[in-house]
């Protein structure tokens, strides 16, 4: 009975060994680990598959949908490139592979080989809705807003089902609409918000995404609902946090808003906005030490990314303002010494307030 017992557990053994090679079981986990967002661990099943059979079309494919959300786009369309090595012959599912391709391209922000793509995708697919849908995202890369309304009305059309359609087109009405409350604009695009939260009611993003909205229209109220959302369907959001600190600041509620900085800043600790706006909601509640600390640390952070930023003027004056409030956090503290120092150096970055303080509080001309 022993002897029957170990050659089961060796032929299993044996099976599991067999089925650990064969490309299509590594496929299989691949998939699972995909579904489930396990990406890095979706790579490493697809990299056995590929290296047990080098012409695994549907295992390429896969691994370039891997590649394009781990942002690797140059690597997606390697792979792209080498499905069509494989298959010499056209088909209808070539439809696909010049789609993944195109959306690498965007990523690449290689628009032109992304057109020529997308068109032959058009021209190939029997299904022409993600089409529509990444021909849309080009178009809001050239700034053309307009054809990329139409685009995602064309792509909503087909299929009223995909939330990721409707949060577009809600950010892209926004961007060429500029709606005001209550305008037809706006009913528009909360509509369109409000349907991808119906359909995708699990997913933070679509509520961080009409928060954000609402926001912006100043219903804050409706905007702390959401945020709240945010938070309590992924704890981990440093923007949700940061957002509804701004509202509680706003609403007088310091403490409140000093709490939800301090947990963005756990999360994010190099987002020098939350140390500034901490400061602020200290100053006020009269715990100037603390207001201090953090409008230091948020001028350290400024004059750090100040070298590389794209907008040197927007950051440059933001540097300036904070340099003021700390200014005034000093003056209030009795150390007028420094805080003309930092009025002072607010007016050599460009802002005029800066001697008007000097001169309020320093007694000098």
């Amino acid at each position: 009975m022993r002897r029957f017992t170990v050659a089961v557990g060796i032929f299993f053994l044996l099976c599991n060994g067999v089925m650990a090679q064969d490309p299509r079981e590594q496929f299989k986990f691949a998939k699972f680990k995909y579904d489930n967002n396990e990406y890095e661990e979706s790579l490493k099943f697809l990299n056995l598959a590929i290296a047990q059979d080098s012409t695994y079309v549907s295992a390429y494919y896969l691994r370039s949908e891997v590649y394009y959300k781990l942002a690797q786009y140059y690597n997606a369309i390697l792979d792209i490139n080498h499905i069509f090595k494989i298959e010499r012959n056209a088909s209808s599912a070539d439809g696909s592979y010049y789609l993944a391709r195109a959306k690498a391209f965007l990523g690449l922000k290689d628009l032109s080989n992304a057109r020529q793509d997308i068109e032959k995708a058009f021209m190939l697919s029997n299904d022409k809705t993600d089409c529509y849908y990444y021909r849309a995202k080009l178009n809001i890369a050239t700034n053309d807003l307009a054809g990329a309304i139409k685009d995602l009305d064309a792509a909503i059309k087909i299929n009223p089902q995909k939330a990721p359609y409707l949060l577009l087109r809600a950010e892209t009405k926004t961007q060429l609409l500029k709606p005001v409350k209550d305008s037809n604009a706006y009913a528009q695009i909360l509509e369109d918000y409000n349907n991808a939260i119906a359909l995708e009611p699990k997913n933070h993003q679509t509520y961080l995404a009409r928060s954000n909205f609402l926001n912006n229209m100043g219903e804050s109220e409706k905007a702390l609902k959401d945020y709240n959302m945010v938070i309590e369907m992924s704890p981990k959001k440093e923007e949700a946090y940061a957002k509804r600190g701004i509202i509680k600041m706003n609403n007088y509620d310091y403490r409140g808003a000093t709490l939800d900085f301090t947990r963005s800043i756990l999360i994010s600790p190099n987002e020098e906005s939350n140390y500034r706006y901490r400061g602020l909601c200290y100053n006020n509640l009269n715990n100037y030490n603390e207001a201090f600390k953090d409008f230091s640390k948020s001028i350290d952070l400024l004059n750090k990314q100040l070298e590389n930023s794209a907008d040197k003027e927007i950051m440059t004056n933001v540097l300036a303002e904070t340099y003021l409030l700390r200014g005034h956090c000093l003056n209030l503290m009795g150390n007028n010494a420094q805080a003309c120092r930092d009025f002072l150096m607010a007016h050599n970055l460009g802002v005029k307030k800066g001697l008007n303080y000097y001169r309020k509080y320093c007694g000098i001309y």
